[in-house]
């Protein structure tokens, strides 16, 4: 690639990313009566803040929530459940006259 076109991609790919840059970071807000944080960006979005393990970041939360795990202890039992009625079709398909 030649001078020049190398200079010219570079300078698309700096003006491409200006517009990124000129986003403001959001700024966390913590609501008096819940206590719970939000994320309010200067285009006035609202959001909420959620912690490293998926929670929300609300004092009535606990850090030893067990959402998580119970909601993947629900998967699980419901992947064994399908898991068993595919067996049980496999089985009927297989032994019909």
């Amino acid at each position: 690639m030649n001078r020049p076109a190398r200079w010219a991609v570079i300078t698309l790919l700096a003006l491409a990313a200006v517009p990124a840059a000129a986003l403001d970071r959001p700024v966390v807000w913590r609501d008096e009566d819940t206590g719970c944080a939000y994320l309010l960006t200067p285009q006035g979005g609202i959001s909420p803040r959620y912690r490293r393990d998926g929670t929300p970041d609300c004092p009535s939360v606990s850090t030893g929530s067990r959402g998580v795990e119970d909601v993947g202890r629900d998967i699980a039992r419901g992947l064994d459940a399908l898991r068993r009625e595919v067996e049980r079709l496999r089985d009927r398909y297989n032994n019909r006259p």
